[in-house]
């Protein structure tokens, strides 16, 4: 989630794709800006930018809402190498973005498949 000029329907897109599919679970990853890559020159050159927090997190709520509620999700985050993150920094610290995460998916009562038609 949150790839450069991706659009929220492309991302909306992808989660209904894979919940259409047989797989059994999904892992959810947002973009990572690492030193020492093409992505690193593109986002220096400001081509992009990438997701706050909270946009991730709605981003990521939609994404569960259109996934099957049978499907395991295996993972909601991840967190690129400290040495090397250059962005999105917030990311670092995954013990807070857990907590986080789980409070707006409480706060907004988020139910896994409720998107499905």
């Amino acid at each position: 989630i949150g790839l450069p000029h991706e659009t929220e329907e492309e991302i909306y897109e992808t989660a209904r794709y894979i919940g259409a599919s047989c797989a059994d679970g999904v892992k959810f990853h947002l973009l990572h800006v690492l030193e020492h890559t093409d992505l690193a020159k593109r986002y220096r050159a400001g081509e992009f930018e990438v997701l706050s927090m909270e946009r991730y997190f709605e981003l990521l709520a939609g994404c569960i809402k259109r996934i099957p509620p049978h499907m395991v999700v295996h993972r909601l985050t991840g967190d690129g190498d400290k040495r090397t993150l250059i962005a999105p920094l917030w990311s670092g610290n995954k013990k807070h973005v857990l907590n986080s995460m789980n409070r707006y998916f409480d706060q907004i009562g988020l139910e896994q498949g409720s998107a499905i038609k």
